[in-house]
């Protein structure tokens, strides 16, 4: 029996990733991978050690996403993958390329009652590009080898190696077709048609960022972004339309594609979240779709012209011609991109340091240089920052997309410290999210990496409450213990700042610093919070009394 456990397939493994120029792994290490982890001393690979498992597949997908080259993730089988989960899953929701290197579950008589024993691959083969399978220690090198290919081509997403799983476990080495340069040609003559254009943009433009802001402005095209696209066009150009379902208008949207005579999406899945839960109107005839994967094509949004190909190969093709500039001015565009941008707030805003949300994102926003890569959790928050903040550089505004998992900002703003060590890194934390990885901190700074921590404290899951309020009038099940945040940056050796009207101040300090800063910035409810809150205290109150009665009396002051 093949040893997946001993210095021999720690060495293979080693070589493997130094091979692929994988430059950074996350995990921890247990009785089943210990020689791997002692095997990465001195390794060209840097290895992070986070204090759990989630953490550890957030920094490896958030590495991937900044750098390009999958985030290696190391884990024991069992409880180490089991906890990993929503790690992969967040890396499959939004693109990130990301090497799982795992034991396989052992083999015995009882399947059911052995020690640690996952049906691995069947749990995890739905949120995976591929489960490779590893027999013998002759194939682990090559194995480590596609496997880390397949993570990064095509769409990006997670790959699983399992040591010692059966060697027919399903896996590609691509899942894009072959360049098709005729269909290109044929989009690229679509495009020199059009007078009136406009681009689309997501994520997977991030590599070709510089390529796509000198096409915008030789040819006066337009262009807006999904949601994780955000920053490809810097958001204070005034070719780029600053959308975001959160920040702006999609009825206005909506309205601007209805005065174009084609839509250009590249590089974006058209998913829930960069199309306002699919309420971007992109009609077939005038919609052309370029993706380097092919299953994203056609999938939701059908289109008249596709092409699977990569976004940098596909603007390749157009330096060998010369684009004409499209019927677009600025006078044109402006009072389109004031109806698009403005932002709007739905429903009751807190206060944020004494500022209003809109106010608190303009002075973060004045506090950092334009490449600071500002990293947000799943939370109200991150609802305000996607309203206020403007983006303008690749990865500005980085953030879990599709899947919107909680905890995920400060594991992520390390890897992104990691992957983009010359920008200033914030991390945005709920007090939520705080409770859940606030203890990275010790990791933050056992690394030696500046960054910037900003927990937004006003003791509730927020975003829920909210709702709640808006639903009822009150709040239930969302208070959160109260956490000591000086005395959590004491215990892990940050620097603590209490948040006031000051604000910018602090956080340019922070962001200049060369240490961990954790700046406590209080959210309280402000007077539209507490009206909404007791105009639907009101209407419970009364709905409560009338019983059935009250669907009669609203359809009655309907009228």
């Amino acid at each position: 029996m093949t040893d997946f456990a001993g210095p021999a397939a720690a060495a293979a493994i080693r070589s493997a990733l130094e091979r692929c120029d994988a430059a950074a792994a996350f995990g921890l290490p247990g009785g089943p991978n210990q020689v791997l982890f002692n095997a990465f001393r001195n390794a060209r690979t840097r290895l992070i050690v986070p204090t759990h498992e989630l953490a550890a597949a957030f920094m490896a997908g958030t590495y991937g996403r900044v750098d390009g080259r999958p985030g290696i993730l190391l884990t024991i089988p069992g409880p180490g993958f089991a906890y990993a989960l929503a790690g992969l899953a967040e890396a499959w929701q939004d693109s990130a390329p990301l090497v799982h290197i795992v034991r396989a579950p052992p083999e015995g008589r009882h399947p059911r009652h052995r020690h640690q024993a996952l049906d691995q691959a069947a749990i995890v083969r739905p949120m995976v590009k591929a489960v490779f399978g590893v027999s013998e220690l002759a194939q682990l090198g090559e194995t480590v080898c596609t496997a880390f290919e397949t993570a990064r081509c095509g769409e990006p997403g997670p790959v699983v190696v399992q040591l010692g799983g059966p060697a027919d476990s399903p896996g590609s080495v691509s899942d894009a077709a072959p360049a098709d340069e005729a269909a290109a040609r044929a989009i690229w003559k679509r495009i020199h048609q059009a007078r009136k254009p406009v681009l689309l943009l997501g994520q997977g433009c991030s590599q070709s960022a510089a390529v796509i802001r000198a096409y915008v402005e030789r040819t006066a095209t337009p262009a807006f972004t999904t949601a994780s696209g955000r920053g490809v066009i810097p958001e204070h150009s005034p070719w780029c339309l600053g959308y975001d379902s959160l920040r702006g208008s999609t009825e206005q949207l909506n309205a601007f594609l209805r005065e174009t005579d084609l839509v250009i999406a590249i590089g974006a899945r058209l998913a829930f979240n960069g199309t306002a839960g699919f309420g971007v109107t992109l009609p077939r005839e005038r919609l052309v779709h370029i993706d380097a994967s092919a299953a994203n094509l056609n999938a939701i949004y059908p289109a008249s012209n596709v092409v699977a190909m990569s976004v940098a190969a596909f603007f390749l093709l157009a330096e060998s011609t010369a684009s004409p500039r499209t019927a677009w001015t600025l006078d044109s565009l402006t009072p389109w991109r004031l109806r698009i941008r403005t932002a709007q707030a739905v429903g009751p805003e807190p206060t944020i340091a004494g500022h209003t949300p809109q106010q608190f994102f303009s002075l973060l926003r004045a506090a950092l240089p334009d490449d600071a890569l500002v990293v947000t959790d799943s939370g109200l928050h991150q609802v305000m920052a996607r309203r206020y903040f403007e983006v303008r550089e690749v990865h500005g505004l980085l953030l879990p997309t599709d899947l919107q998992s909680m905890g995920f900002a400060l594991p992520s703003a390390i890897a992104a410290k990691l992957a983009a060590p010359s920008r200033p890194v914030v991390a945005l934390v709920g007090d939520g999210g705080a409770l859940m990885s606030g203890l990275e901190l010790a990791v933050a700074v056992r690394e030696r990496l500046p960054l910037t921590v900003i927990v937004f404290n006003d003791g509730y899951l927020n975003q829920i409450r909210m709702q709640q309020l808006l639903d009822s009038g009150r709040g239930h099940g969302v208070a959160l213990p109260v956490l000591d945040f000086e005395g959590l940056a004491d215990a892990t050796g940050v620097d603590y700042v209490a948040g006031n009207s000051a604000i910018d101040e602090s956080i340019g300090r922070a962001a200049r610093g060369t240490g961990v800063t954790l700046i406590d910035v209080p959210v309280r409810d402000g007077v539209s919070v507490l009206a909404a809150a007791a105009q639907h205290r009101a209407k419970a109150v009364v709905r409560s009394a009338l019983g059935t009665r009250w669907h009669t009396l609203r359809r009655w002051l309907r009228r």
